[in-house]
């Protein structure tokens, strides 16, 4: 009986082993999916990601087959994750020169404009170009796309704040000048701070940064998983699911 008993013991843990590494090589049993709060392109609710960006993510893993929760958490360490993780899925990120070599870039999932804002009252303020603000201070997030942007291009008075909320209210108590943010993102956080979106106003959208936000995943994912995710989005796109969603949030874009 021993032999018998030793092969069996051997075979079932080759059996274990080999289902452990089949489970292993799975790239949708790895998959990690982080995000910031940012609507109206993402943002939870009840526990659900909600938002056009997720809502194209969540069609994109559908159509693939794919499920992962995706996980909430301040724009600098959903970033940090990122580009530290395999297998690791983020959005809604803007694609800049600066951050090409970061990520494979699965694609477009969403709409994106950016402008500078400043407060009505501030009347003898005119920004016409890009170069018309450098001598101005400026709120920037820590981490975000904008302060990256502004920073590579010589902009020096950048008022830098941990979190975009804080760089609203900045503008609002008048110590700062200008805020560069997020068309559609702009009235909805300053109407979560209480605030009265009227006292501002939009003085000048930049171009670089008025294209398109991005899902991508870090560079060192599984291949079979990269290629699965850029099929699944070139087919909602082409099946027009992609263009109902978009239609849901940006319908003066269609």
């Amino acid at each position: 009986m021993e032999p018998f008993v030793y092969i069996f013991s051997r075979s079932l843990f080759v059996i274990l082993i080999s289902l452990a590494v089949c489970a292993r090589a799975d790239p949708a049993s790895e998959l990690r999916i982080v995000t910031e709060n940012f609507p109206p392109y993402n943002f939870p609710v009840d526990g659900e990601a909600r938002g056009m960006s997720s809502e194209v993510v969540q069609a994109m893993l559908e159509y693939a087959g794919l499920k992962a929760e995706v996980e909430f958490f301040p724009w600098a360490r959903a970033f940090r994750i990122a580009q530290t993780e395999p297998n690791t899925l983020i959005y809604s990120i803007a694609r800049i020169p600066e951050r090409e070599l970061l990520f494979e870039w699965i694609g477009a999932i969403a709409p994106y404009r950016t402008s500078f804002y400043k407060l009505k009252s501030n009347t003898g303020l005119h920004i016409d170009s890009l170069d018309d603000a450098r001598s101005h201070r400026i709120g920037v997030s820590q981490a975000d796309v904008i302060k990256i942007y502004l920073e590579n291009r010589g902009f020096e008075q950048l008022e830098v704040v941990s979190a975009d909320h804080l760089a609203i209210r900045m503008l609002y108590l008048g110590r700062m000048e200008l805020l560069a943010f997020d068309e559609a993102a702009m009235p909805l956080r300053v109407k979560k701070e209480g605030l009265d979106i009227s006292l501002l106003e939009r003085v000048f959208r930049i171009d670089e940064l008025s294209k398109e936000l991005y899902v991508a995943i870090h560079p060192d994912s599984d291949p079979s998983l990269i290629r699965k995710l850029r099929d699944s989005l070139s087919a909602i796109k082409q099946n027009g699911e992609y263009q109902a969603i978009k239609l849901r949030y940006f319908p003066e874009q269609l």
